[in-house]
């Protein structure tokens, strides 16, 4: 199945909307509980709220667009490819890993700090994904990740800590 057609599966869309919708919803839920947002202390200034409820507003219609758009094409369209639920397996196994990986991160930050913990995050997953696409040699890999995680850590502990002044755990 090429990367188009996987991009244009109405089950794709639904997909996509759902997840947008769920984070609209989530934004909506949260605009409303914030009462310093809806307070008439601005004349007529609309305030903090109107950025808000702006990003919600196009979040939400984007939502709701792929969602009808994907049953739409479930609906009228017939299939094009078999497969699909076993495509989605084997694309969604490595953002799977990532994001327990990102929670072990998070949590590893606390045990032994940002350096050792992000320093490790990184080169691994330079290093995974650089395996995974397959160009270039190992070893030319393994330093291209070594480069990397120095570069990405180190810019970001100076830009934290000597630029901006954040402490760093």
């Amino acid at each position: 199945m090429s990367d188009s057609s996987r991009r244009r599966d109405p089950r794709n869309q639904i997909a996509a909307g759902s997840f947008l919708g769920l984070w609209s919803a989530v934004g909506w839920w949260s605009a409303t509980r914030t009462t310093s947002l809806w307070t008439v202390e601005y004349g007529a200034d609309p305030g903090p709220v109107l950025l808000p409820i702006l990003v919600l507003t196009i979040l939400s219609l984007g939502a709701l667009a792929l969602v009808v758009e994907g049953t739409r094409q479930i609906l009228v369209e017939p299939p094009t490819h078999k497969g699909y639920w076993s495509n989605l397996r084997r694309y969604t196994l490595t953002p799977i890993i990532f994001i327990a990986s990102l929670l072990a991160y998070v949590i590893a930050i606390e045990f032994i700090g940002f350096i050792p913990s992000s320093g490790v995050f990184a080169f691994v997953w330079i290093a995974s994904l650089g395996f995974k696409i397959g160009e270039g040699t190992p070893k030319a890999l393994f330093f291209m990740a070594i480069a990397g995680t120095l570069g990405g850590v180190g810019l970001i502990y100076f830009v934290f800590i000597y630029l901006i002044g954040v402490p760093l755990r």
